[in-house]
């Protein structure tokens, strides 16, 4: 990013400069609570303002004198080099917290899909910035309801990803559950999924035992769609080896 970073609301009304907007009063009628940007992040048109004032004392935007069709003054705004520049950084800079998804990131999303713009790429990058914050979240065991509620949005955050992704996860009914099968397998241990990773064909699946260590496992991309698989999933994992290695530590 640039030195000069910019707040929310400045990214984007750079954005939505960038996108043909030229004046302020346009631009804070986009954030009307009707609007679909306003659906996701409103404020007043002062607030507004005042953000457009800031950035155009950063140089972010020109603003030249005009006349409107009722011989109103009005000013019209552009993007200066350096404002289209944090315009694009702003625009494909993944949010850091998973508290600013409901908003910084479903903006950004939206001001993207209008700016003609691939959020693919994007959206793999966001799943990597969050992961550790996710694992770290649906690792922790402890029972208190800020935790138990810290874990839920983590797992929602991590699903939401994965199908804007196209990593869907079906919905199944809870007759589907009904049926159960007893296994022979003696090596079971339950365990916690921490993160999925998905292949051409196969998936690979990092679990957290109870024990307090990890293992992954290697399985079908089509499997960890049926079993809808997903960070913070509580499941069962099932070792069977035909061979079993011995090491000790020579003195």
């Amino acid at each position: 990013m640039s030195e000069q970073t910019v707040s929310v609301i400045e990214g984007m009304c750079l954005s939505l400069v960038g996108n043909g907007a030229t004046h302020g009063y346009d631009i804070a009628q986009h954030f009307a609570p009707a609007t679909r940007l306003g659906q996701m992040y409103t404020v007043s048109r002062p607030v507004v303002y005042r953000a457009l004032d800031g950035l155009v004392k950063k140089k972010y935007l020109s603003s030249a004198k005009s006349t409107g069709a009722r011989g109103q003054l009005k000013w019209i705004l552009k993007l200066t080099k350096s404002g289209e520049q944090v315009r694009k950084e702003w625009l494909n800079q993944p949010v850091q917290h998973i508290r600013d998804i409901r908003t910084e990131l479903l903006v950004k999303l939206l001001l993207r899909d209008e700016s003609g713009l691939s959020s693919q790429r994007f959206l793999t990058q966001q799943r990597a910035t969050l992961q550790v914050v996710l694992s770290g979240l649906l690792r922790d065991r402890d029972d208190s309801v800020a935790a138990v509620w810290r874990r839920e949005q983590a797992r929602a955050v991590a699903r939401f990803l994965d199908e804007l992704l196209g990593q869907r996860h079906d919905v199944v009914s809870d007759s589907d559950s009904s049926d159960r099968l007893q296994l022979s397998a003696r090596n079971q241990l339950r365990a916690t999924v921490l993160q999925v990773k998905h292949g051409g064909v196969l998936s690979s699946v990092k679990l957290a035992v109870s024990s307090g260590q990890e293992m992954t496992a290697t399985i079908t991309q089509e499997a960890t769609h049926q079993l809808r698989l997903a960070p913070g999933d509580e499941v069962l994992a099932l070792c069977k080896a035909t061979d079993v290695l011995v090491a000790t530590q020579t003195q």
